[in-house]
């Protein structure tokens, strides 16, 4: 007699399609965290990276870098009167561009014009061309400034494009002003760099304006100007790339990855204030709210560190310790880690 052969019923093999596919449920979250664990140490890498370059650069000049060398009324250039320099106060260059020679980036720090701003934007290769396009400076990037879980690409992304286009290499780390850095609106009552005592005093004469952290514009602190402590001082952080309301809204009409031009040398593209809540993004109901309350908020955004780690943000403290600081931490503690001489109990964070 043959022996009958028995092959798999539909139900069977129904069951165990359901088994794989609840393991495959819940495999992929343990797989997502573990992704997500790795960025996140590679970001804390590339803070410590960046940190260890502003101790370089201290222990190479005596001081922190500026947070922005870039002549203002209110920020007296300190080329102004040298002998023997050429364009001095055109000599211009934010935070992150002095780092170079610190992080392994000779090569290209002295690739970058700091008395010719324009001329970082014209391709070497066809200088005859037309700017922006080619393997200029501000294009080129740098991977210990890039964060691999905030979403995007290296470069800005403007909401129209100018012809031909203005490519900038955004960066993802910032350094701390303190309170404030960027005032979209100078006079609207609130510290800033440019005013870090608003509203109880007004904005000081030409060459008193600086901010109460770490970095400034057209000045430099040194290790003992941080009298908080460095261990509860932040240094460098990051910002968040992500805020549909921000990207899509007619009313702002910019997009937020369009900020962080790191080679520019702007406030909102080099320092971030601890005035606002980490991870803050502009409400869903934003578009209705009176023009004020949405231009103050509008500054918020720009000012705001944070970052796509669950929960909260890396941060380098003015020490060289990495610190992931939680949303939920409290305001006033994160105001106090902001500053540099507060004389605050910073407390738990």
């Amino acid at each position: 007699m043959k022996r009958r052969l028995r092959g798999f019923t539909l139900v069977e093999l129904l069951v165990v399609i359901a088994i794989i596919g609840i393991l495959v449920g819940l495999l992929l979250p343990a797989v997502q965290a573990a992704r997500e664990a790795a960025r996140r140490m590679q970001c804390s890498n590339n803070l410590k990276q960046l940190a260890l370059g502003v101790h370089l650069h201290h222990d190479a000049h005596k001081k922190f870098p500026y947070g922005i060398l870039r002549n203002d009324t209110n920020f007296p250039h300190p080329d102004t009167g040298k002998v023997g320099t050429p364009n001095p106060v055109n000599r211009r260059y934010p935070l992150m561009f002095q780092l170079l020679p610190f992080i392994e980036q000779t090569a290209l720090y002295n690739k970058g014009d700091q008395f010719n701003f324009n001329a970082n934007k014209v391709d070497p290769i066809n200088p005859a061309g037309p700017q922006w396009v080619g393997n200029y400076f501000l294009k080129d990037v740098v991977a210990t400034m890039v964060c691999p879980s905030n979403p995007g690409g290296n470069w800005n992304e403007p909401v129209s494009q100018s012809t031909p286009p203005q490519i900038y290499f955004r960066t993802h780390y910032y350094g701390c002003a303190g309170t404030r850095s960027y005032p979209r609106i100078a006079n609207d009552g609130r510290p800033s760099l440019f005013n870090p005592f608003a509203p109880t005093v007004a904005n000081p004469a030409p060459g008193g304006a600086l901010s109460d952290g770490l970095f400034t514009r057209c000045k430099r602190y040194g290790m003992a100007e941080a009298s908080d402590g460095t261990s509860n001082t932040l240094m460098l952080g990051e910002r968040q790339f992500f805020d549909p309301v921000f990207d899509t809204s007619p009313i702002v009409d910019d997009r937020i990855r369009d900020w962080g031009w790191v080679w520019f040398g702007g406030e909102g593209d080099a320092n971030l204030g601890t005035s606002v809540p980490i991870n803050f993004r502009l409400p869903v109901n934003f578009n209705t709210l009176g023009a004020t309350t949405q231009q103050l908020l509008f500054d918020d955004r720009i000012n705001a560190f944070g970052s796509m780690h669950t929960g909260g943000a890396n941060f380098a403290l003015a020490d060289g310790s990495i610190q992931f600081i939680s949303q939920s931490a409290s305001p006033i503690v994160s105001r106090a880690l902001g500053t540099r001489s507060g004389g605050e109990v910073n407390g738990e964070y």
